[in-house]
């Protein structure tokens, strides 16, 4: 019981003086209360127990008693009184609401729901019980319990600003939208600093198309408070907007998302790339603050911008000859610039003047190195823009220079963060050995390139319980109340460079993960941002889904995200997690869908048809060449995909050894199968299938969502996104 629940329970009316015989009690006892409204709690026991030693059957006087236990830090007692009150006077509203207090305090929630229950029966119009008991379901994400008690709370009496904002939560939850924004505004008004509110009201807005009145909510909390999802939200909003929506004042904003990294950077990469390189000098791009932080950020997601970085390199390349003509503007850019390139693994295409210019000019960086003679900076950059500095003979002597701060960046990113990964490659530990044919093929590519080379993890913000999350997820699903409240064992099951991971170690409450996956250099670059970041509560270890069964070891939730086509047959693999899978748990799919990936099958079958093969220079080349298709054609638009700008990445999306797409009536007969509930698919996609199919409220019924996708094939691009529970 909080403060001000304290206060009301001293005021209520069970404590007000009886009449009639027993007057000396009755006395005794009213000065019992005043005692306890005055916060006088010790003179208020010695009143109530010497009521007692008058009536040892005083129910009043042993519900006081029961308080001031409660209040003292007593809980064992304050049961044992309150009880004690209610077996005396079991129609008492006021104790069933107490003791539900006192229990809820304790963590004992279902019983503190009974007895809230009860004093509800027992006194209908009671708006702080209904208002009490709202706020537990809320908090267990029962939107459909809480929404129907807030309603009644709030229309027995006013009530904070807290309580009309709690009610806005469980309105969304249940996709009452336009209600929801109601009672979001209603409470603005009687509280504006509602940080809260703002980002909630600001995500309906943002759902229902209105972005601008999202982004200024947003804009103006922000302004009030620096929180992490209001960060987040800011992201979600400015994705939305075309290039010539954003003024100066939102570009620098994008431009310090990038920098402090508000969001995954790739959700802001193809807009601040649109944003970026209209001109090709030099000087201009070298004060574009907004493009320095998306080359030190993430990749560059256009083919114009990465057109004009690849002739910006071309530039720096004759310009590094040259250094004494150099200011620090362009030592910045040109550090930028080959942290852009590091990033996305050389894929910029070079050409044999290029590479001989640049084959020059590392020459001159090893010799100078080896002779200890003065270094430019732009030299280093200029180097570092074709080729990484840790694939130097000497490039351990660059770490007894020393250089300007953009260079140093540099020096930390492509030298002493791929030597941390080189030490912790060889300490992972192995739970499984990996023998299938396929699976060595796909480690193989993975060790080659380990997948995505990211740098900034998304903003979480406060964890949830899996409950509240998924149920705010899918409000209207049939999710069985079966998972862990304390803490949570989760598996990773392929969890590439750790992203994912680590967002998903972060979002839980009670989080316990293992992360695994067959490549080691993935392992490594995923626990060396494990640590960076400071989570311990991330394991990670190398393994095959196909042995997991031998460990001896089960989970409540398994993530399993574009990791099943990858495997020999997807169902097989599938079937070896069910297995660790727990009686309850849930799990997280990703598979590709083939309708959506009929561009893809054609470049696939392009690149077979050409010879190219999985190395670098042939995935450069062959992307060069989808690059002079003709617009519109299928082998042209792979160049739209956002992995088609990293050589990692664009190896993962055209160049795979092993690849499965599947359909949704493939993915029903899984499920059906093997008796596992679909809860619903994730993404931006459920509001066009619920404009389609609005009888189908759960938004679950796979045969509709087929025909869905049927009728727009291009639906589900990114991948089937979905959630599914073991029963």
């Amino acid at each position: 019981m909080n403060r001000k629940d304290r206060r009301a329970a001293g005021k209520r009316g069970p404590f007000a003086a009886p009449s009639g015989p027993g007057a000396l009690a009755g006395n005794l006892f009213a000065a019992a209360v005043q005692h306890f409204q005055g916060r006088r709690l010790d003179e208020a026991e010695r009143a109530c127990r010497d009521v007692l030693t008058f009536d040892r059957n005083h129910a009043q006087a042993l519900h006081l008693l029961g308080l001031i236990a409660h209040q003292s830090g007593r809980p064992d007692a304050a049961l044992d009184f309150i009880g004690r009150a209610l077996a005396l006077d079991s129609r008492n509203a006021d104790c069933e609401f107490n003791m539900a207090q006192v229990l809820r305090a304790l963590g004992r929630t279902e019983e503190a729901i009974t007895h809230l229950t009860r004093a509800t029966e027992l006194r209908r119009d009671y708006a702080a019980a209904h208002l009490a008991l709202a706020d537990i379901h809320l908090q267990l994400g029962r939107f459909a319990e809480a929404a129907p008690r807030y309603r009644r709370a709030l229309a027995l009496q006013s009530a904070p600003a807290e309580s009309y904002s709690n009610f806005g939560v469980a309105l969304a939850g249940l996709g009452h939208w336009d209600e929801a924004a109601a009672q979001y505004r209603r409470a603005l008004a009687l509280k504006p600093e509602l940080i809260d509110v703002y980002r909630n009201l600001g995500r309906i807005l943002l759902a229902q198309g209105n972005v601008t009145e999202a982004l200024a909510l947003t804009r103006r909390a922000l302004a009030m408070q620096d929180a992490v999802e209001l960060r987040a939200l800011f992201v979600q909003c400015v994705k939305e907007l075309g290039p010539s929506d954003i003024d100066s004042e939102l570009r620098a904003l994008i431009a310090r998302a990038l920098q402090e990294g508000w969001s995954r950077p790739s959700e802001l990469s193809a807009l601040a790339s649109e944003l970026c390189g209209h001109g090709r000098a030099l000087s201009g791009l070298a004060e574009d603050r907004l493009l320095l932080a998306l080359m030190r950020a993430a990749p560059v997601r256009t083919v114009a911008l990465e057109a004009v970085l690849t002739d910006a390199r071309r530039q720096l390349l004759a310009r590094a000859a040259m250094p004494e003509q150099t200011n620090d503007n362009l030592i910045d850019f040109a550090c930028a610039l080959a942290q852009q390139c590091f990033i996305n693994e050389y894929v910029f295409a070079l050409s044999e003047e290029e590479s001989a210019q640049a084959r020059e000019l590392t020459d001159t960086l090893i010799t100078t190195l080896a002779s200890g003679g003065p270094l430019s900076a732009l030299l280093l950059a200029a180097v570092a823009a074709c080729t990484p500095l840790h694939s130097l003979p000497q490039a351990d002597l660059l770490l007894q220079r020393s250089f300007p701060p953009a260079a140093e960046a540099l020096i930390v990113q492509q030298v002493v963060e791929r030597r941390q990964e080189h030490e912790i490659r060889g300490a992972i530990r192995a739970l499984t050995t990996i023998e299938d044919a396929v699976s060595r093929k796909v480690q193989r590519q993975y060790e080659d390139m380990p997948y995505p080379r990211w740098l900034t993890a998304g903003s979480i913000g406060q964890p949830v319980t899996i409950d509240w999350y998924l149920r705010s997820q899918f409000p209207a699903a049939p999710l069985r109340a079966t998972l862990s409240h304390g803490s949570l064992d989760i598996l990773i099951a392929g969890c590439g460079t750790g992203q994912h991971a680590i967002e998903t170690a972060q979002r839980f409450t009670g989080a316990r993960m293992l992360a695994i996956d067959l490549s080691r250099s993935s392992l490594g670059y995923a626990i060396r941002k494990t640590r960076e970041l400071g989570l311990a509560n991330v394991d990670y270890a190398q393994a095959d889904i196909l042995k997991l069964a031998a460990l001896g070891r089960s989970f409540d939730l398994i993530e399993v995200g574009g990791v099943l086509h990858h495997m020999r047959d997807f169902a097989e693999g599938w079937r070896a997690l069910l297995t660790v899978l727990r009686p309850g748990g849930v799990m997280h799919v990703g598979l590709y869908s083939a309708l959506a990936r009929t561009d893809i099958r054609a470049a696939r079958a392009f690149i077979a048809e050409r010879g190219y093969g999985e190395s670098a220079d042939d995935i450069r080349h062959c992307r060069q060449e989808l690059l002079r298709c003709e617009e519109g054609s299928a082998l042209r638009n792979v160049t739209k995909y956002a992995d088609f700008f990293t050589t990692s990445e664009c190896r993962d999306l055209l160049f795979h050894v092993q690849e499965q797409q599947l359909s949704i009536p493939e993915i029903a007969a899984f499920l059906r199968a093997h008796g596992l509930l679909f809860l619903g698919f994730t993404g931006a996609v459920g509001h066009a299938y619920r404009a389609r199919f609005p009888a189908d409220v759960a938004m679950t019924d796979l045969e509709q969502w087929h025909q869905f996708e049927t009728e727009q094939p291009m639906a589900f691009t990114g991948m089937y996104q979905f959630w599914v529970q073991k029963p």
